[in-house]
């Protein structure tokens, strides 16, 4: 009797567990893993719960870091104490510089910290002040390297972390007025105009490059020569300080137009030398120049795209160049970035130049610049708004648009990387200033 009441319950309970497997739908199975992933945006730390365990495009598994985010809980917003930053060099940067130091766009830590007026000297500025202790941060458009024989007299390269700032471009602009717009200048007329060969728009040459008197332009600028107009003689107009912005433009002609003259930012360069053009005339830093060719008919100059785009500076006309493919082009944030992500990621002190890089579409005198900062700090203070104020641009500044809106390209990520690991590099007493919160 016991045999059999155990033989039914065993029936019973194996019936019970095949009618459970006969319930379960088909092709169910364990619950589903899901994973957490996050993404973080112009306002805040964004979530979401994905099936599986691969995160959409943007979004990571790892919670991202609030540093160099501007948003609350940004470690780069809180400074020890008071500070005051001094702060000199490429004019290059001034527009950016401008917006992130002053008025309402400015960084300030919550009003702890503050910054001198910016002179906009020029890069050759940038690199002295900082290595003779004046200023809290200089900026150049190129590092201090032997390489690129910018390392001033006496200072030790790896004394300094060098930041990359902004990522902008240059343009060759001219004033002609009505009926002048869009010229086009190889690489090597422009060498010439500076040079002293070519001293008149209508030079024939210049007339070819634009179509010849088949087309409007090549016919209104041949009758420049014809009808003996005064603007038809070219001034140039050239940095007579050290600058960033002259090497850059030396650095194109050298890449693009085969000229001789090594890139060293020294006026008119050549060592030093000038260029063999005589009608000229000399700017102070890149607002001057600008404001040069704004008053001077028939002017050429070399100058930073976000002056372009400075109220009263409509007269500057812009050259249209060739990239390294002959495809002529008016230049573009799109194309200056394009400069960039042609030169890759691997930008370091010693790898800078990104002028006249190949492909398509890629405007060819586009730069980076640089700010340059002790690595051992003497306050804690200064020292720690110092890096937490460049973390901040090379991030924050960056993605936010505000560098857009000045005339700039944002920093490529790696690039963003790359500055902030320059920056873990300076210390107050061994410490590593940017990690404190």
């Amino acid at each position: 009797m016991n045999k059999t009441l155990r033989s039914l319950a065993a029936a019973s309970l194996a019936l019970a567990g095949l009618l459970t497997v006969l319930s379960v739908p088909a092709g169910a199975t364990a619950k589903a893993k899901t994973t957490t992933c996050y993404k973080l945006t112009s306002t805040a730390i964004v979530s979401k719960k994905v099936k599986g365990t691969a995160c959409p495009t943007g979004y990571t598994k790892s919670k991202p870091s609030l540093q160099g985010s501007g948003l609350t809980g940004d470690t780069d917003l809180v400074v020890p104490g008071q500070a005051s930053l001094a702060i000199n060099g490429s004019s290059f940067d001034a527009p950016e510089i401008g917006a992130t130091t002053s008025g309402s766009t400015a960084y300030s830590a919550g009003g702890s910290v503050s910054f001198s007026s910016y002179p906009a000297a020029g890069s050759g500025t940038g690199r002295t002040d900082i290595v003779n202790g004046s200023v809290n941060i200089g900026f150049s458009d190129q590092p201090m390297t032997p390489t690129a024989g910018t390392l001033p007299s006496g200072a030790t390269e790896s004394n300094y972390a060098q930041v990359p700032f902004i990522l902008g471009g240059a343009v060759v602009g001219y004033n002609l007025g009505t009926g002048f717009d869009n010229v086009k200048l190889t690489a090597q007329e422009i060498a010439n105009i500076f040079n002293g060969t070519i001293t008149q728009w209508s030079d024939p040459t210049i007339v070819a490059t634009n179509g010849g008197t088949s087309t409007a332009l090549g016919k209104a600028l041949a009758g420049l020569g014809t009808y003996n107009e005064p603007k038809d003689t070219i001034k140039v107009i050239y940095r007579n300080a050290s600058s960033g912005t002259t090497y850059a433009f030396t650095n194109y002609l050298q890449a693009a137009g085969g000229t001789t003259l090594t890139p060293s930012g020294n006026p008119m360069e050549g060592t030093g030398a000038k260029w063999n053009a005589s009608n000229i005339l000399g700017a102070a830093n890149n607002s001057a120049l600008a404001q040069d060719i704004v008053n001077t008919v028939g002017s050429i100059g070399y100058v930073e795209y976000s002056y372009l785009l400075i109220p009263g500076n409509a007269k500057i006309q812009s050259a249209e160049l060739q990239d390294k493919n002959g495809q002529w082009l008016q230049v573009s944030q799109p194309e200056i970035a394009a400069a960039a992500a042609a030169a890759g990621s691997s930008v370091t002190p010693d790898n800078f130049s990104i002028v006249d890089e190949p492909g398509n579409n890629v405007w060819p005198l586009a730069t980076y610049s640089w700010a340059l900062v002790n690595k051992t700090q003497t306050s804690e203070a200064t020292g720690e708004a110092v890096v937490k104020y460049l973390d901040w641009e090379t991030h924050y500044a960056q993605n936010s648009g505000l560098a857009l809106g000045e005339g700039y390209v944002p920093l490529p990520a790696a690039v963003q990387a790359y500055a902030r690991q320059q920056l873990e590099t300076v210390t107050y007493n061994g410490t590593v200033l940017l990690n404190q919160k």
